[in-house]
C-alpha cells in the first residue's frame, strides 16, 4: 500500500501558545473524518499506514502530537514532559481546540480513534466535551485501552507525587517505569528486546527502538498529571458523560499487558455499558500484543475497523 506524505501544519494553543504539529491526510470526496490521538511516547507519523487505509475506504485523516511528543516536543523542547503543570488536562483540551479548528474546513462525520494514552485522552474529551461534540461525533473507537478504579489510579498518583518530590518534575523515575513499561515485557519471556510486548512483528519493535521520538521515559510531572486524569475519568460520574448514542468499539491483543491481557479490556466494556451507552463492540485478537494496528495480522484488523465504521 503506497502511503500518502501528509500535510503537516501548526496551529498554536489558545492556552499556552505552544505550536501543535498536526499530520493531514486529506482525501477528495471525503465521506468521513477520522482524528487519531496517539499514545504514549510516539506519534502521529506512526499512524501513516492506517491514515493511507482510512484514505482508500474514503476517510479524511488528522493526527497531532500531544503535549511532550513527536514534533510538537521537538519544537518546544519538552520531548517526553507534557507541561510544568494539569498537562494532562491541557492536552485534552487540546484536542477540542484541534477538531474545532480542523472541523471548520469540512462538514464531515467525526469518528474519534484514540490508542492506548490515546484513548485515554479521547475518552476524556468524550465525556469533558460531550454536549460540545454531540452534532458532530459519529463514533468512538478505543485500542490498546484499559480500565483501572479510580482508587487504584489515585494511589498511583501519589507514588508519583512523591518521586515528583524527591526527583523534580521534569526528572524521570526509575520506580515508575519499573511499574509501568518496565513491567510490560514480563509476559513475553525470553525476549529479543526490551520492548517486544509493542508487537510480535521485529520490524515493528526495531524501527520503535530506532526512533528517537518513540520509547522514552516520560517525566515525574507527566505521570502525576496522567494518573489524576486517568483517576477523574475512570469515576462513574465521569462515564456518564459520554453520550449514550455514541457508538464506541474497542479493540485490543489478547495478550496486550496495557489491557491485562483482556481482562481491563473487558472490564472497560462492562463500564462503559454501565454508564448506559447502547452501542459497545469489544474484539480482542489472539496472540497479538500492545499493537494491534502494528501486529503482523494488521490488515485484518483494518479490515474490522472498516467494517464497523460502515455500520456507523
Amino acid at each position: 500500500m503506497l502511503t500518502p506524505s501528509p500535510q503537516i501544519i501548526k496551529i498554536q494553543s489558545e492556552a499556552d501558545q505552544i505550536a501543535l504539529h498536526v499530520r493531514l491526510w486529506p482525501v477528495e470526496d471525503a465521506i468521513g473524518w477520522v482524528h487519531i490521538m496517539h499514545g504514549m511516547s510516539e506519534h502521529s507519523a506512526r499512524y501513516a499506514g492506517l491514515a493511507a487505509y482510512l484514505n482508500q475506504q474514503g476517510f479524511h485523516v488528522t493526527a497531532d502530537d500531544h503535549r511532550g511528543h513527536g514534533k510538537t516536543a521537538e519544537a518546544n523542547g519538552n520531548l517526553y514532559h507534557f507541561a510544568d503543570s494539569d498537562g494532562w488536562n491541557q492536552m485534552v483540551d487540546d484536542q477540542l481546540q484541534l477538531i474545532e479548528h480542523l472541523g471548520k474546513d469540512n462538514q464531515l462525520p467525526l469518528i474519534i480513534l484514540g490508542h492506548s494514552m490515546g484513548s485515554f485522552l479521547a475518552m476524556h474529551v468524550c465525556q469533558r466535551y460531550a454536549d460540545t461534540l454531540a452534532g458532530r461525533l459519529q463514533g468512538l473507537v478505543l485500542s490498546g485501552s484499559n480500565y483501572a478504579p479510580p482508587w487504584f489510579c489515585r494511589t498511583a498518583s501519589q507514588i508519583a507525587r512523591v518521586e515528583r518530590a524527591r526527583l523534580g518534575g521534569q526528572s524521570v523515575s526509575t520506580l515508575l517505569e519499573s511499574m509501568s513499561f518496565g513491567a510490560f515485557n514480563n509476559a513475553f519471556k525470553p525476549v529479543r528486546t526490551e520492548k517486544d510486548w509493542i508487537s510480535s512483528d521485529p520490524a515493528v519493535v526495531d524501527t520503535y527502538i530506532a526512533d528517537p521520538h518513540c520509547g522514552g521515559a516520560i517525566s515525574t510531572q507527566s505521570w502525576y498529571d496522567f494518573l489524576r486524569g486517568l483517576a477523574e475519568l475512570a469515576a462513574p460520574k465521569a462515564m456518564a458523560k459520554i453520550n449514550k448514542d455514541l457508538p464506541i468499539y474497542i479493540f485490543s491483543g489478547a495478550l496486550d499487558p496495557v489491557g491485562g491481557q483482556g481482562k481491563g479490556v473487558k472490564k472497560l466494556e462492562a463500564v462503559i455499558q454501565q454508564a448506559g451507552v447502547k452501542q459497545v463492540s469489544c474484539r480482542l485478537y489472539e496472540g497479538g500484543h500492545h499493537e494491534m494496528l502494528n501486529e503482523k495480522n494488521n490488515t485484518e484488523v483494518y479490515a474490522d475497523l472498516a467494517t464497523w465504521l460502515e455500520g456507523l
